[in-house]
């Protein structure tokens, strides 16, 4: 089954975008210097999508996601941090605890209904589509969406 581009757009809406940091400071000046490895990954993106029925998620708020965020970037505050360069242009990250950005959606599918779709061009939606830049200091590393 394909939907109309027009359509699939439709699928999620009434997305709201936040920031999310640490509950506590990393510190000022606190850079992570960028292996060969990122630097070699910049412009690769990793997507996932993890799909929960009912039952798996009971209970489950966004509040308590965020708590749990909170808690989870006091240990791995690099991701909250921001790109920046160095003089000579070497790419780092500055810790400084601007958040991952945080995307909260409505879907007008229920999860049975994704999976019997079978229009798998419509995944996409799931996951934010947002690049790097268009400047780089406002990128975040991180980028969650949940719906």
């Amino acid at each position: 089954m394909v939907f109309p581009q027009q359509e699939q757009e439709s699928l999620i809406y009434d997305v709201r975008l936040s920031s999310i940091g640490p509950g506590r400071v990393s510190g000022s000046d606190v850079i992570h210097d960028l292996g060969g490895l990122d630097l070699a990954m910049k412009l690769h993106y990793l997507k996932v999508v993890y799909l929960f029925d009912s039952e798996a998620a009971q209970g489950l708020t966004i509040m308590k996601i965020k708590e749990s965020l909170f808690t989870l970037f006091n240990h791995y505050f690099i991701t909250c941090g921001r790109f920046r360069r160095s003089e000579p242009g070497r790419p780092y990250i500055k810790c400084n605890d601007c958040g991952a950005r945080f995307a909260e959606a409505k879907c007008t599918k229920t999860l049975q209904e994704w999976l019997h779709m079978k229009d798998w061009s419509s995944y996409k939606l799931l996951v934010p589509q947002q690049v790097l830049g268009p400047e780089l200091s406002f990128s975040p590393p991180l980028f969650l969406q949940v719906l």
